[in-house]
């Protein structure tokens, strides 16, 4: 537990570290059209997956697989969540910062699905997957297990920048917003131990299976390279969240 907190705390300071220095001393147009133009040279199907895993809802699917032994991280994400939603709105209403397809002529940049314009600051994707990796990190115990964590958070919020639709300083405040909002949901269900409430817990095991079925039949991520990797992982997740819902439902 405590060395969770401490590698997220570390993640925290990194990524502040870099947006600040970003913020003061970088070029943040230029290094888009860096990473833009070198995440060009490769499929955009990459690209397109990453960002996928970034989505809300993506997240959302994710946390049906720990229903029954980890009810405290469902609770910690639910918090972190609203937490971070409500930031995440606040900020990009009030600052409405346009995007790169906006400020860069889209023939000099790689842009992969829509070409979104406002609401730039912060990358909710990064948000998002930021704050699932911070929460799972209390999971995973095993060095490799937390570094793939970290890695593919990295590389989802590298997916906002390689798909043109945010700058890296959205990327970095992102992620650490995410993480923080992480600690802060896991500390509030820590200390007021609402995960041993049962009943609540299959309302919310019910709710993230309707969830799953969102995703799996109706949602529409808006990349269509990753239609297939939305299909594979809402159905996976659905057939094992459901064993899991069953096994939660009967042990009385």
């Amino acid at each position: 537990m405590k060395s969770a907190y401490k590698i997220n705390q570390i993640l925290l300071i990194i990524f502040l570290l870099c947006f600040v220095f970003l913020l003061l001393f970088g070029n943040n147009k230029a290094l888009f059209i860096d990473i833009n133009s070198f995440t060009a040279h490769s499929s955009p199907f990459i690209w397109a997956n990453l960002t996928f895993l970034g989505d809300t809802l993506t997240a959302c699917a994710i946390m049906l697989l720990f229903i029954r032994k980890r009810p405290d991280l469902i609770w910690s994400g639910i918090l972190a969540a609203l937490l971070a939603t409500l930031i995440v709105n606040i900020i990009k209403i009030y600052f409405n910062l346009p995007r790169p397809p906006v400020i860069i002529d889209k023939n000099l940049i790689n842009i992969i699905g829509p070409a979104l314009s406002s609401h730039s600051f912060p990358s909710g994707h990064a948000v998002t997957i930021f704050t699932l990796a911070g929460i799972l990190m209390f999971h995973f115990r095993s060095f490799l297990s937390r570094l793939c964590l970290v890695i593919l958070a990295c590389l989802v919020g590298i997916s906002r920048i390689a798909v043109g639709v945010h700058w890296p300083e959205d990327v970095l405040a992102g992620a650490a917003l995410g993480i923080l909002c992480a600690i802060t949901g896991v500390i509030i269900v820590t200390k007021l131990g609402w995960n041993k409430k049962k009943p609540v817990q299959l309302l919310i095991g019910f709710l993230l299976i309707l969830a799953n079925f969102y995703l799996l039949f109706f949602y529409d991520c808006k990349y269509k390279q990753a239609i297939y990797l939305q299909s594979f992982l809402a159905f996976a997740v659905l057939v094992a969240g459901i064993r899991e819902y069953y096994l939660l439902l009967k042990n009385k």
